[in-house]
């Protein structure tokens, strides 16, 4: 059986419900300025994975996780989306495809403000929609902060989940995590990361994470794509690619591996 999703006025995308193949990266190269960031990737993401990409500074982490929602686009090779070139509708994608950043983007103005940017609506707020916003505020941990309350007013592990939120309002398909707990203490950021894995089983969706911190990742990502030197050295799980000693070929030694960016 094949289903036709449409949105707004734009590309359609079509895909086949027992396909469950999200991203799929052909021979995808990166080159900036005359230097291979990226090359021959090779790979296909699934639906509901929790995918973390580790590898040393300088590996292409970061370039690699721009792909995701067309923040980046290859030199050469191709990548697809739900079986369409990712390119084809960047709006649409980007609803679908989410990002959370390192430091969280937190604008002037109220908490209800902030989400209101997700884009979604503009600044006319029926009591419908107040609602929607509670209960994604609810959904990251944020039930009892005002929605009057000042955003940079805060915490850091706050401000977090306060853009967890908005993204949460576009009712992604994909969360792309771009390092979101190097600013945080150990406990925030294990809460942070246990609150994205609840809200992964519960919403199916599918989590594609760079981070510095290999052992809280290994809390949660079931895959993990080693980089070194803008390729892949390493697919699969971590209890196997620890015995092939594919962290210390990409440079990523166990007791240093902590400290790699």
């Amino acid at each position: 059986m094949s289903y036709i999703i449409s949105f707004c006025d734009c590309v359609i995308y079509t895909w086949s419900m027992e396909n469950s193949t999200l991203f799929q990266f052909e021979d995808v190269q990166l080159d900036v300025e005359g230097k291979h960031i990226l090359q021959g990737l090779d790979f296909s993401i699934n639906k509901g994975e929790f995918v973390a990409v580790i590898g040393a500074s300088g590996a292409g982490k970061s370039s690699l996780l721009r792909m995701f929602n067309a923040l980046a686009s290859p030199s050469s090779g191709r990548i697809t989306f739900r079986g369409n070139d990712i390119d084809s509708d960047v709006q649409s994608l980007r609803r679908n495809v989410g990002i959370l950043f390192q430091n969280p983007v937190v604008f002037e103005g109220t908490v209800r403000e902030n989400l209101l940017i997700a884009g979604r609506w503009d600044q006319t707020i029926s009591q419908t929609l107040d609602h929607e916003i509670l209960a994604a505020l609810d959904q990251v941990g944020l039930i009892n902060i005002e929605l009057t309350h000042h955003a940079r007013d805060l915490s850091g592990g706050e401000q977090q989940r306060l853009a967890l939120a908005r993204t949460l309002l576009n009712h992604p398909q994909v969360l792309l995590l771009d390092e979101p707990t190097s600013s945080l203490d150990p406990k925030l950021a294990r809460e942070i990361m246990d609150q994205v894995e609840e809200l992964r089983e519960a919403l199916n969706l599918t989590v594609i994470a760079v981070s510095h911190d290999h052992l809280l990742m290994r809390r949660y990502a079931k895959r993990v794509i080693i980089l070194s030197e803008g390729k892949i050295i390493g697919d699969g799980d971590f209890h196997t690619l620890d015995k092939s000693h594919a962290f210390e070929d990409a440079g990523l030694l166990k007791n240093e591996v902590n400290n790699a960016t």
